[in-house]
């Protein structure tokens, strides 16, 4: 935008001709100072971040609450590290531990290791750090050993844990992490740790890792993980080849029309409102897709849920995020992995909130068959409004679709 706006002189015709609003455009471009300093202040964020905290067994990733980081931040350049460190533990309660899971799904190898996730997030809920905390190493270390070209895991010596254009797994980031976490510990101490030494705790000289400050901190490092091994699973750890130069005719094109979707965009974002829904009367609690509004989140849930009730784990995979669903039949392996012990008999919507332009979050209960028995679970579905690329745009915007992200129930 800031050469855009340099060349916005020359540029004025041409977007007329395009038939463009010129002097829209220019409102927009006069806005670059402030969005070049707000651009600068979180690119600052996640070095500045690991600069204080990786030490002592914090990185920033790609699915942090960015607010909660500049928060810790703040306080921590404000002199009272401890008080951040303490506000990050906080960050780390079951409710968050339990969605940065569910962003598990988005990694093949980690789906056989859900079940013991989804166990040790229950013991770290209920207070058992003591026995979360092995798990969630093991389950680290075997992603990364499954994932990793050499076959190394995460405390592996000489592992490098490092991708293109990633914000956990660079030099600062996970790396840093693994220096920390696999260092030698052959002293038995009683007294209590606060980092998650993979070896002191597994070969039994840690004996004080039984608190929330070593699960959090493993757990965080699992998320952070995270980044890296979707690189690894599409090949891109390296970066890609450069693309040719573009001539001033194609730029000038590109430019005419990211600023008309631009524009596009903006409209429906500042049009949208947030829906009050009354489950039960503005929409009902259960039925057929075809009893919902078309192009709603609600509507994508219950052909999902129907499709579940039909056993069609390829109509359930195509409900979900295109980072997941390629290719189709493994997705629809990973479905049939999750929900093929489990036959459902009914369900009803509870509650629909939409939360933001392109995420809606769905309550949900259900009845399954499973092992003989009849179970009845309840599961918050978070559905978010995709491009063709996978990337969350406002709803209405023409050639999108809603995704299901939270998609398996625990």
């Amino acid at each position: 935008m800031k050469s855009l706006k340099g060349i916005m002189p020359l540029l004025k015709p041409v977007l007329r001709l395009l038939g463009l609003n010129v002097d829209g455009v220019s409102d927009t471009l006069s806005q670059v100072p402030e969005l070049e300093r707000m651009a600068e202040e979180l690119a600052a964020i996640p070095d500045r971040f690991n600069d204080i905290f990786a030490e002592r067994g914090w990185i920033i990733y790609d699915m942090m609450n960015v607010e909660i980081a500049k928060a810790a931040i703040a306080k921590a350049e404000g002199g009272d590290i401890d008080g951040a460190e303490a506000d990050l533990v906080d960050y780390y309660n079951a409710e968050t531990v339990e969605w940065n899971l569910q962003t598990m799904y988005g990694v093949r190898a980690f789906h056989p290791r859900m079940p013991l996730a989804q166990k040790a997030l229950t013991d770290y809920g209920e207070g058992r750090y003591h026995a979360c905390v092995p798990v969630v190493l093991a389950l680290l270390d075997g992603m990364v050993s499954e994932l990793h070209e050499k076959r190394r895991g995460f405390f592996a010596e000489e592992v490098d844990l490092q991708a293109w254009d990633s914000i956990a797994a660079h030099s600062k980031g996970l790396n840093v992490l693994v220096s920390i976490f696999q260092k030698g510990r052959k002293t038995t101490r009683v007294e209590p740790i606060f980092l998650p030494y993979r070896h002191g705790i597994i070969h039994g000289m840690d004996l004080g890792y039984d608190n929330k400050v070593v699960a959090a901190k493993t757990w965080a490092a699992l998320f952070a993980t995270r980044d890296w091994a979707l690189k690894a699973e599409r090949g891109m750890l390296e970066a890609p080849p450069e693309e040719p130069k573009k001539s001033w005719a194609e730029i000038f094109r590109e430019h005419g029309q990211s600023i008309r979707e631009n524009a596009e965009d903006r409209a429906r974002l500042e049009a949208w409102k947030r829906r009050e829904i009354r489950v039960g009367e503005d929409v009902p609690t259960a039925g057929g897709p075809d009893a919902f509004t078309a192009d709603t989140p609600e509507r994508k849930l219950v052909e999902y849920l129907n499709y579940w009730r039909s056993r069609n784990y390829g109509g359930m995979a195509q409900c979900l995020p295109a980072i997941q669903r390629n290719p189709i039949s493994k997705a629809a392996g990973q479905v049939r992995s999750v929900y093929g012990s489990r036959s459902l008999e009914r369900f009803e919507l509870q509650e629909i909130d939409d939360q933001a332009a392109a995420l809606t979050e769905i309550k949900v209960r259900v009845w399954c068959h499973e092992g003989g028995q009849v179970l009845q679970l309840d599961h918050a579905f978070r559905l978010i409004n995709e491009d063709t690329q996978g990337n969350p745009v406002t709803r209405g915007k023409p050639n999108s679709s809603w995704t299901i992200y939270t998609w398996g129930i625990p």
